[in-house]
């Protein structure tokens, strides 16, 4: 973390036995994986381990004192089983548990007033909580009981070696709670904590033995204030937490997140976050700092005339927005530094119509233009689209996709690299080693969430030695202000606010699958739409199965929609099925397209106005709105329809409810961001880095943290870059990917 490693192997602290069962199971095979494995949860006498966010068949820890105990038998077909049931309340609640087995041994430490940690699966019987056959380890046992441990938490035991030594980690102020990880548990965590930090890792006298990574600016020297040898002014000042106190140090706070003192962990989560998010700026400021030396050509947008022409052409004037977005967009590409933009605007808000003015501006100054978009479907729209915009104007298309016949392909290269093709449109294709550009200096990227750093680097890579290409990325995901900092703090952002003019309202309806007659007028609204010459989309969360593409299509075409020209898109056609299918609805032969969510972006049909979601509980808030954006986008009002099981008062019914309430996109945003795992922050294909890399912060509501660690970033890149890079240099390039990713 931040560039602190200890890879000494468990053994230095703990049995060869302990250390292998470790390494087996979670794959924590060093100190460092140990430390770095947090606590998601804290058990403390008074206090409720969030009780009322649990549910049953959920593990629950607590410390908890005994209110009353009593033998029992239970008669069953094979005799009578004696056990015993006891009270007892975490100090906040009451419930109920019972053991089977020796009840002696139970008896003997389970006694009124006793004080344990207890350890087992929740459950409800009667309307009231109960802990299922829970594991115990006596913490106090008071004036009649016993010391004793029982179940998984006899590992405390073993580990400690001692009774004595048992109880006096028992008696911590906070009792840590650990994830489960393939096999481990909380007991025997621990446990192995404890024996790192008193053996390896235990205090000195004399200083930390777990090092600071983050200069001392306090620190003294020889002569003066001194860090390292260098002036303290050579430094940024020591980072203050959100109350403006400083942060505590790094040996304080990976001690006190495992083992808090009275006052509590809040400290110390506070200085790991900032650590967390330090990681990720300094990242991207390392990015931005590396930009900065690199020269790319410039682009004199205000004195086109082929840019001027361009305008004229239109058969719209710019939005108010889209002049403001571009003034901007202008500004950065005159200049020989790159310029490295995000432009960001709601769905149907004109992003495309702003890369086709850079992009003219760009061949109109003799330099290639390379369009990336995630997914063919949309190259070849976006290419159809940027044809019909620069009709009459001498500038060249070319498109390159996977899926083209050699020949087609040949001829593809051929314009690329000799310099014939002023924009090329494409998929990932345009990053193969094939592909060479005679001049490129402006690539755009579509839907950058689905590109990678690796990605647009490669592309950056191919213009002409010495240059690095203007950089413009566009998204129509609103992202939060916490998440654009985190995550795209190398990339200029630039917001394009509304709509075009004359641009359709669209409104949003829940409909419950179960009633009966809002499912019958959610049909008949497609009937009625497609008979006043529009079109509408039904997308379906899967392809195959009953309730798949396939099927609702046949049920629909065979059904209400009779009447109606059906087809298919998803993503396992043939790609020549595919641009037959999309060129069919955008000409009007197909009356309701049945698809995946290949349509959620840039799809631009202005004639479609209607759209069922089907299931739509199984979508996220923000992908509900991308796919909302498909229509709308002519001068007729829409309707969105999102079709659910789910039912009135649940949580999938109110999020969709919340969806259908307001069509801000960066309002949703905010609400997706709220409803998300920090992992799912990240990124979608979870694995590795990302979730690695953002254990404790959580997005949604560390945003003055993630700015203090990005101000924070910024100064120490400009005094002291070579360490700034020292503190990153554990992150593997795949890793920075990942999180750029995000």
């Amino acid at each position: 973390m931040l560039g602190w490693q200890d890879t000494r192997p468990l053994t230095t602290a703990t049995t060869p036995d302990r250390a292998k069962s470790l390494a087996d199971k979670p794959g924590l095979s060093t100190l460092q994986d140990v430390l770095l494995t947090f606590p998601t949860r804290y058990a403390r006498l008074g206090t409720s381990d969030q009780l009322d966010m649990l549910v049953p068949g959920e593990m629950y820890t607590c410390v908890a004192q005994i209110l009353g105990v009593e033998q029992k038998e239970n008669f069953s077909g094979r005799g009578p089983r004696t056990f015993i049931r006891f009270r007892f309340t975490d100090g906040s609640v009451q419930m109920e548990s019972a053991l089977f087995g020796n009840p002696k041994m139970h008896l003997g430490v389970i006694q009124p007033g006793a004080i344990l940690l207890l350890h087992g699966k929740l459950d409800t019987f009667r309307n009231q909580w109960q802990l299922k056959n829970p594991s115990y380890a006596t913490i106090d046992p008071g004036l009649s009981a016993r010391f004793g441990a029982y179940g998984s938490l006899k590992t405390i035991v073993t580990i400690a070696g001692s009774q004595e030594a048992a109880q006096e980690l028992l008696r911590m102020p906070y009792l840590p709670g650990y994830p489960r990880k393939r096999g481990t548990s909380t007991a025997e965590l621990i446990g192995v904590v404890d024996q790192i930090l008193r053996g390896p890792l235990a205090p000195t006298p004399g200083g930390e033995t777990i090092p600071e990574m983050l200069p001392d600016p306090t620190a003294p020297g020889t002569s003066g204030d001194v860090v390292g040898g260098e002036a303290s002014d050579s430094v940024p000042a020591w980072p203050t937490g959100v109350d403006g106190a400083p942060l505590i140090r790094f040996d304080a706070a990976l001690r006190g997140i495992h083992q808090p003192p009275e006052e509590g962990p809040g400290a110390a989560i506070e200085r790991l976050k900032f650590n967390e998010a330090l990681e990720l700026q300094l990242i991207m400021a390392l990015r931005a700092a590396d930009a900065t030396r690199r020269t790319s050509p410039r682009v004199d947008a205000l004195h086109s005339e082929l840019l001027a022409a361009f305008i004229h052409s239109l058969p719209y004037r710019l939005s108010e927005g889209q002049k403001s977005a571009w003034d901007r967009v202008a500004e950065a590409l005159d200049s020989s530094e790159p310029a490295n933009l995000m432009l960001q605007g709601d769905v149907g808000s004109g992003k495309t119509l702003i890369a086709a003015l850079a992009m003219v501006a760009a061949a109109d100054a003799g330099l290639q233009c390379a369009f990336i978009a995630p997914t063919e479907v949309l190259a070849v729209q976006h290419a159809q689209t940027l044809t019909r915009l620069v009709e009459g104007l001498p500038i060249t298309i070319t498109v390159l996709t996977g899926s083209q016949s050699s020949d087609v392909r040949h001829r593809s290269l051929l314009d690329i690299i000799s310099g014939q093709a002023h924009i090329v449109v494409g998929t990932h294709a345009l990053i193969q080693d094939s592909v060479e550009f005679f001049n490129l200096g402006l690539v755009v990227v579509d839907e950058q969430h689905r590109f990678g750093v690796r990605q647009r680097d490669y592309l950056k890579n191919k213009a002409a030695a010495g240059k690095t290409p203007h950089m413009l990325v566009m998204t129509a995901t609103p992202i939060p202000r916490s998440v654009a900092m985190t995550m795209f703090g190398d990339l200029e952002p630039i917001f394009l606010p509304g709509l075009p003019s004359g641009r359709g309202e669209v409104r949003t309806a829940v409909v419950q699958a179960g009633r009966r007659a809002w499912v019958d007028r959610m049909w008949q609204r497609i009937s009625e739409d497609v008979a006043a010459g529009h079109q509408a989309f039904v997308v379906v969360p899967r392809i195959e199965g009953e309730d798949g593409v396939l099927a609702w299509a046949e049920k629909l075409a065979s059904g209400p929609l009779a009447h109606c020209t059906v087809d298919v898109l998803h993503g396992k056609m043939a790609p020549e099925e595919k641009a037959a299918a999309m060129a069919g609805f955008a000409e009007g032969r197909t009356d309701v397209l049945v698809a995946t969510t290949v349509i959620e972006v840039g799809v631009d049909v202005p004639n479609a106005t209607v759209m069922v979601i089907i299931d739509a509980e199984n979508f996220g808030v923000s992908q509900l709105h991308q796919l909302r954006g498909r229509i709308g986008r002519g001068s007729a009002d829409g309707w969105c329809m999102l079709h659910t099981t789910a039912l009135p008062g649940s949580a999938s019914y109110d999020r969709l409810e919340s969806v259908a309430a307001t069509t801000d996109g960066f309002a949703l945003a905010e609400l997706d961001l709220e409803q998300r795992t920090e992992g799912d922050i990240l990124g979608d294909d979870q694995s590795g880095a990302g979730s690695r890399r953002a254990r404790l912060l959580n997005l949604a509501s560390d945003g003055e943290i993630i700015m203090r660690a990005k101000d924070y970033a910024r100064e120490l890149v400009e005094k002291q870059e070579e360490l700034a890079r020292r503190l990153v240099a554990d992150i593997e390039l795949e890793d920075q990917e990942y999180i750029q990713r995000g």
